[in-house]
């Protein structure tokens, strides 16, 4: 079995079995399967969303893809559909959006990056009515997770760290 780094920023898709190992921080990863066709994804957005608009017609290429939750997932999503995938028989993941700063951890008032992703990929299950089996967010762990394409099974383990060791990691993503 083939095993997969995947970075922040990159997705991918898999049509044989392979693992594929992330860590997150405030980014967030979303998972499809399908158990069928032993078809999955995933991603690892950074950022929340981004103003692309996406073909009627065809699979258009977002340049800033992966960055981005939103972008990431209408990818993966449209990828499925042109599959001739239901959307009521796809398995849906998520992960990640933990509160790295600093300013999240002490209380600070402004809206973490973290939580951003998780609402924006939250947003974006409910309006397409994708059926979310799994999810572990936010709070201040990191987190390490392997994602199996043939099985749709995840391996997740959290971590503690402090705030500085947790603005580090979230820099890497």
């Amino acid at each position: 079995m083939e095993i997969i780094r995947l970075d922040p920023g990159e997705l991918y898709i898999g049509t044989a079995p392979a693992e594929v190992h992330t860590v997150l921080g405030s980014c967030v990863s979303i998972v499809f399967f399908h158990e069928r066709l032993k078809l999955g994804a995933i991603c690892h957005g950074r950022k929340p969303d981004h103003v692309c608009r996406p073909a009627t017609t065809g699979l258009k290429v977002c340049r800033e893809l992966g960055d981005h939750v939103r972008c990431s997932l209408e990818f993966m999503l449209a990828w499925f559909d042109t599959r001739g995938v239901p959307r009521s028989e796809l398995e849906v993941k998520l992960f990640g959006g933990a509160m790295m700063f600093a300013n999240s951890l002490a209380g600070g008032t402004g809206l973490g990056m973290g939580k951003r992703n998780v609402d924006t990929a939250m947003e974006f299950i409910r309006s397409r009515r994708l059926h979310l089996t799994a999810s572990d967010v936010g709070g201040p762990w990191a987190r390490q997770i392997v994602f199996f394409t043939d099985t749709g099974e995840i391996r997740l383990k959290r971590y503690r760290k402090s705030a500085q060791e947790l603005e580090r990691l979230e820099q890497l993503g």
